[in-house]
């Protein structure tokens, strides 16, 4: 089913399901675990060509260091501000994504805290 948001809330989700997938202190039913990681690979084209760009920026922006790394300097206010317009712009991106939500069954009572359920609320059907 196909669903929209915004690139920054997808990257603030995908965020999520990292974390609950790699945390093994959690006792995340195993089925549930499989799903989300389907969906995380529905998400990786778009976070992989995110980072992308965001490091073609940083190379736009920023200067090598003494180490050869490129950065954007702190006190480079203006390369900073054109940095974040610029990330601004593509973060407000609607993306159309091809999966089904998970539904409020699927998501309680199966070892996902509290506070990791917010950060899945973008993705949770609230019919």
């Amino acid at each position: 089913m196909k669903q929209t948001m915004k690139l920054e809330e997808l990257l603030n989700v995908n965020s999520f399901l990292k974390a609950i997938i790699d945390n093994t202190d959690l006792n995340v039913d195993c089925l549930f675990k499989f799903r989300l990681l389907g969906i995380m690979k529905i998400f990786e084209p778009h976070v992989q060509n995110f980072e992308s760009i965001r490091n073609e920026k940083i190379i736009e922006y920023g200067k090598k260091d003494d180490d050869g790394n490129v950065k954007i300097n702190a006190d480079d206010k203006e390369a900073l501000e054109k940095f974040g317009n610029d990330l601004k712009k593509i973060l407000d991106t609607t993306i159309e994504l091809d999966y089904q939500k998970l539904s409020p069954d699927d998501v309680f009572n199966n070892g996902v805290p509290s506070d990791y359920l917010v950060g899945l609320y973008p993705i949770i059907s609230i019919n």
